[in-house]
């Protein structure tokens, strides 16, 4: 009788919890449908922006501003919220973009994620209005203060690029090598971690950028060698052989990394790559 009671209650408790997921699920549901529908309204002037009249950006505005503040807790809101100072951009109304970016950077600062983000957004919103230096100055921000984020890690490449974009190579260059000094600051300061990994590999394409053949190498050897437990580094060294095989002439070196590969990585996707390579250095 006991053991028909608890049995009877265990089943109770299931379909009440079972019935609370359900209830979630829906409510997820119901709340990603909405957002759906409201970016839905913004694709329009995200697509031809210049064709929408004021009123429509005002409308649209208005919808996801009421989405993020009846949903707060989700993370669509804050998508939503992005929108709005997107919005405003490809509108060409920078100012009221810029005053929505800082709307997210105070409602948010407690999320490094979403106030990077805010950052870049702020820095491309001067880049797009041709204010390059005050846009430069929203994204060496970002770097000091959010350096360990995805963006904060990108933005010293994302720097250099625009020199190079631009056709200036002596600003490229000074960006590459201040770049160069973060990712190695980065490095040194949280050894052996991901982060840490994450900033060697940006400091490789750095040194690559500049041509600086000798110190790619020797990034790609420290890679390979610190994080050969943690990640494969077989794309690591199949580079260090391209390297010293085109750039420094050195068949040696290139051998010997090719060899590791093989040795070290036997089932990687990159086999037959580094196996023809051989070869070909064999014959010469």
């Amino acid at each position: 009788m006991r053991h028909e009671t608890m049995k009877n209650i265990i089943v109770l408790l299931l379909f009440v919890l079972s019935a609370t997921l359900s209830g979630c699920a829906n409510d997820q549901y119901a709340i990603e449908k909405q957002y759906y529908q409201a970016q839905k309204q913004a694709e329009k002037i995200f697509k031809n922006p210049h064709a929408s009249p004021p009123n429509e950006l005002e409308r649209v505005v208005n919808i996801l501003s009421k989405f993020a503040e009846k949903h707060p807790q989700s993370n669509l809101a804050v998508e939503a919220e992005f929108n709005i100072a997107r919005l405003y951009i490809v509108k060409e109304e920078y100012a009221q973009a810029r005053t929505q970016i800082q709307k997210i950077l105070d409602k948010y600062s407690k999320s490094e994620g979403a106030c990077s983000e805010a950052l870049f957004l702020k820095g491309n919103s001067y880049e797009i209005e041709n204010k390059w230096d005050a846009a430069l100055l929203q994204y060496k921000k970002l770097m000091q203060d959010y350096p360990i984020t995805l963006r904060g890690l990108d933005t010293p490449i994302y720097i250099a690029q625009h020199y190079k974009v631009k056709y200036q190579p002596d600003k490229m260059v000074v960006a590459l090598q201040e770049a160069a000094v973060h990712y190695q600051a980065l490095a040194a300061k949280y050894p052996k971690s991901p982060l840490a990994y994450q900033s060697h590999m940006l400091l490789a394409q750095c040194y690559i950028e500049l041509k600086d053949w000798q110190n790619a190498v020797s990034t790609f050897s420290s890679i390979a060698d610190t994080y050969k437990d943690k990640v494969n580094a077989d794309g690591v060294l199949l580079n260090m052989a391209l390297i010293y095989n085109r750039e420094l002439k050195d068949k040696v070196k290139a051998k010997e990394a090719l060899e590791r590969l093989s040795k070290e990585y036997p089932r990687s996707r990159l086999i037959k790559t580094a196996t023809a390579l051989l070869k070909e250095l064999e014959k010469k």
